[in-house]
């Protein structure tokens, strides 16, 4: 049976809570109830707005509540949780006809006439069955968001992703967006969270090497990218784009051929996180322009790796990749600009908080998971050069999530 364990960083999402003067957060959007749960609510990603919510109190000492149907919980086979635990579980039923308000009696599969009992299904109905005896169903999703907010002060300030939240409780409260204070707490990883992109980035990475080892000259673009989807779902990840030659080009004809290199940018993710990788690839020995280009991402993809750690800034890193290039002579851009990865591909708050995407110059902080874009944005050079790789923020430094060897791969 599955016990959702939230993986939602507590400490920092008190710290920025706090900071805007928001008592708790309401969450609506399936990716949020799961990283604030660890519950995944398969029907809410289906389309059923609040068939499940989750609240998280500013107070971190104050467990996370996923509010979810009493039949959801059974259906699902989800466990019961520690009373003591980071996370409590509210369920809800119909309202029940008597007495007024009273929610209406749990609802399970009926058993079939002669038939053998299932031991699955007697365990998910027990468990279903231990958290209604410890906690009572509520009469519908209002009852059961209105209870899990008890104890606020009236007309405090709530942070929601979405409409449902006000619509249940009306006026109550204050509203605000939660995104923007999300993206802020999802920036700091959790314990929980770091294993989770450990996992995404190696398995990402190798998903996409042994795709691209398994393309011969005369292949597609298009069969290295159904190549690169299958691989990350025999390894139980879900692909969510592989870039080849630039987007740009996707216009030409699209074949692995001697004489053209051309970048690879493969992103997956696991769990709901994140992997994001970037390399070179060509067939047979690439020529002196693509030599250079080559040589200029790895001084940069260097620099950038001896420059990481805590205290610095986006534009600190962005400054140490090209002044590599600079001083070894070449005369060559690349963005070396970092973004946040996650349980987004680009995961990281706005500048000023705003709800559209404006890049920030944000501060580097331990346990920060980092992917930098070591591209060489010039043409003419034989073909395309990309390098990245995912960076977790150490104490003192940083430490690569992914195999960083072999920035060209040769077929």
């Amino acid at each position: 049976m599955s016990l959702p364990t939230p993986l939602m960083n507590r400490n920092r999402a008190e710290q920025v809570m706090d900071a805007a003067g928001v008592a708790a957060l309401v969450l609506t959007d399936p990716t949020n109830i799961y990283h604030a749960t660890g519950f995944w609510p398969q029907t809410v990603a289906m389309g059923q707005l609040g068939t499940a919510l989750a609240v998280v109190p500013a107070d971190r000492g104050r467990p996370a509540i996923l509010i979810t149907s009493q039949f959801v919980h059974y259906f699902f086979d989800m466990d019961n949780v520690d009373p003591d635990g980071p996370l409590r579980i509210f369920l809800y039923t119909a309202p029940g006809s008597e007495p007024e308000g009273a929610a209406a009696p749990p609802t399970f599969f009926r058993s079939a006439p002669g038939g053998a009992a299932d031991p699955f299904e007697r365990a998910t109905r027990a468990s279903t069955l231990d958290l209604l005896d410890a906690t009572p169903a509520y009469a519908g999703q209002r009852a059961a968001l209105g209870d899990a907010l008890a104890g606020l002060a009236a007309g405090c300030l709530i942070a929601s992703d979405g409409a449902l939240p006000h619509m249940l409780l009306g006026d109550d409260y204050a509203w605000r967006p939660a995104e923007p204070l999300l993206r802020r707490v999802r920036m700091i990883k959790s314990p929980q969270e770091i294993m989770l992109m450990r996992h995404a980035a190696h398995e990402n990475a190798q998903a996409a090497r042994t795709s691209i080892l398994s393309m011969r000259e005369g292949g597609s673009y298009e069969e290295l990218r159904l190549a690169f989807y299958a691989e990350t779902g025999r390894r139980g990840g879900i692909p969510l784009f592989l870039s080849v030659d630039n987007i740009a080009y996707r216009q030409r004809d699209g074949l692995i051929r001697e004489g053209r290199a051309f970048q690879v940018d493969a992103v997956s993710h696991y769990a709901g996180y994140h992997g994001d990788y970037g390399r070179t690839v060509c067939v047979g020995e690439p020529g002196p322009a693509l030599k250079d280009a080559l040589a200029a991402a790895q001084l940069a993809n260097d620099a950038v790796r001896a420059i990481l750690r805590p205290g610095i800034r986006y534009s600190d890193v962005m400054a140490a990749g090209r002044g590599a290039i600079a001083a070894a002579g070449f005369d060559m851009a690349t963005p070396s600009s970092p973004h946040s990865v996650g349980l987004f591909h680009t995961d990281e708050a706005y500048e000023g908080d705003a709800m559209h995407f404006v890049k920030a110059d944000h501060l580097i902080e331990k346990d920060m998971v980092l992917s930098v874009d070591c591209p060489i944005m010039q043409t003419d050079m034989g073909g395309t050069v990309h390098l990245e790789d995912l960076w977790l923020i150490t104490e003192n430094g940083c430490e690569p999530l992914n195999d960083t060897a072999s920035p060209l791969i040769q077929l």
